[in-house]
């Protein structure tokens, strides 16, 4: 079964604790809706993905 597009469970902090409803794939408003802050990049791990170059050394002259 395909997810509803407008689906706003996966993105609330309540999700796995919600006793509103068992048809979460169903709702898309909600009294007790509370988006989920996470952003994508920490999702992601940038730290994994992303290398760092390793900075120049000055020198004095």
């Amino acid at each position: 079964m395909k997810s509803n597009p407008f689906n706003i469970c996966p993105t609330c902090v309540h999700e796995n604790t919600c006793v509103l409803t068992t048809q979460k794939s169903q709702v898309w408003s909600c009294s007790e809706y509370d988006e989920e802050t996470v952003t994508i990049a920490t999702k992601l791990k940038p730290k994994s993905i992303m290398k760092k170059e390793p900075k120049p050394e000055m020198a004095i002259s």
